[in-house]
C-alpha cells in the first residue's frame, strides 16, 4: 500500500501570515508549536516493552488497540483514561521502532547518491521547535534523527509507515506538488523538466 494525501486545515494560515504572527506574537508561537508537536512527531516516547524486538514484530498483521467507550455522560474515568495512555504509548512505540525507523538501504543512495542518503537522514535534530525571523524558518522539534516525521494516531491505526510534512513555505508547496505528480504519472521526464 503507497498513497498520498494533502490536508488542508479550516481557516489554516498561509506560511507568510504564519510568520509574520510569529514574528509579533509569542503567545500565537508557543500555541503554534505546541499544535503542531501534538500532531507530527519526530522521536518516540519511552515506553519500550521488556523483551521487545523490531524485527520479530509485525504491526500490519494486528489490529489496532481498541479505545474504551465513554459511559452515556460521554465521560472516562481517570484510571481508565491512564491505561489508555499507556496502551498507546506503547503501541506508537512498537509501531514507531517497526516502521517509521529509517535504515539506509540500496534505494538510499540510486542517482548518484553514493556518499549520502537521498532521503537525507540523519535528519538534524532539533531540541526545542523555533522560528528564526531572519530567514522565516520553522523549525519543529526532532529528537530522533533516523525517524519518518509521523502522526501518533496514523501510525497506530493504520499501521504502516508514514512521512507527515507540515508545509510552511511556497517552495515546501511547490515541492511536494512535484513530488506527488511525478510519483502518480511515473513519467520518465520530472514535472519540473517539463516547465
Amino acid at each position: 500500500l503507497h498513497g498520498h494525501f494533502l490536508i488542508w486545515l479550516e481557516g489554516g494560515m498561509n506560511p507568510s501570515d504564519v510568520h509574520k504572527r510569529m514574528k509579533e506574537d509569542d503567545s500565537f508561537k508557543r500555541r503554534y508549536f505546541r499544535f503542531y508537536e501534538s500532531v507530527s512527531m519526530h522521536h518516540l516516547p519511552d515506553a519500550k516493552p521488556p523483551n521487545f524486538d523490531a524485527t520479530r514484530y509485525e504491526p500490519r498483521v494486528e489490529l489496532p488497540p481498541v479505545p474504551p467507550v465513554p459511559d452515556s455522560d460521554g465521560r472516562l474515568p481517570q484510571d481508565i483514561l491512564n491505561e489508555w495512555d499507556d496502551v498507546m504509548r506503547t503501541e506508537i512505540y512498537m509501531c514507531g521502532e517497526t516502521l517509521q525507523r529509517h535504515t539506509c538501504r540500496a534505494v538510499c543512495h540510486k542517482y548518484g547518491n553514493d556518499n549520502r542518503c537521498r532521503f537525507l537522514f540523519p535528519h538534524e535534530t532539533v531540541e526545542a521547535s523555533y522560528f528564526d525571523p531572519e530567514s522565516n524558518t520553522v523549525a519543529l522539534l526532532c529528537r530522533d534523527p533516523t525517524i519518518n516525521w509521523f502522526n501518533p494516531y496514523i501510525l497506530v491505526f493504520c499501521r504502516h509507515n508514514h512521512d507527515i510534512r507540515c508545509i510552511l513555505s511556497g517552495k515546501s508547496a511547490k515541492a511536494a506538488m512535484f513530488y506527488i505528480t511525478d510519483y502518480i504519472t511515473k513519467m520518465d521526464m520530472k514535472t519540473n523538466q517539463m516547465l
